[in-house]
């Protein structure tokens, strides 16, 4: 069964039309080991989230929980069949909140990637959970990452060749 046909005609339209009037937004939960609160981000924006003196910070609330708008942009993996799919992600954190964050992380954290309509936030049109967030590079304005899945098919088997080291009764 195709993708496409669990998403709403709304989340179609936006899809695939230049002047639908709602907007897909691209929510990224990153958690796991070493991260105290799940990091939560949002591609686009529909309120303000907080306001202070020095600065204001949108976001998005879905399902009672705050991601904060960050600039991202995908880049679809290729079509390798020696290797497990890899999406790459770009982060474009010019305010240079996330960076001390991701730097402090001790291993790779666990990704989730949803969907969700800019008129309806609380209802998820698409999951992509169990990414993991791996080859962190970054510079004075964005970070880049890939986003990978543990892949079983690319492994050999059997594991261990038919030698005498490992099978001594074969031969």
């Amino acid at each position: 069964m195709s993708r496409l046909s669990t998403l709403s005609p709304a989340a179609l339209k936006a899809m695939f039309s230049p002047d639908a009037g709602d907007s897909l937004i691209m929510l990224l939960t990153l958690d796991g080991p070493g991260i105290g609160a799940p990091i939560r981000l949002a591609d686009g924006y529909t309120q303000r989230l907080s306001e202070t003196a020095d600065e204001v910070v949108y976001g998005v609330v879905s399902r009672s929980q705050s991601f904060m708008f960050l600039p991202m942009q995908i880049t679809l993996p290729g079509e390798e069949d020696s290797a497990a799919p890899r999406f790459k992600i770009t982060l474009h954190d010019v305010t240079r909140q996330l960076m001390p964050v991701i730097r402090s992380i001790p291993s790779a954290p666990t990704a989730t990637l949803e969907l969700v309509m800019m008129s309806t936030p609380d209802v998820v049109e698409a999951s992509f959970p169990g990414f993991k967030l791996g080859s962190v590079n970054y510079n004075a304005d964005s970070i880049t990452a890939d986003l990978s899945v543990e892949s079983w098919a690319v492994e050999p088997f059997p594991a261990h060749t038919f030698s005498p080291a490992y099978f001594p009764g074969l031969f």
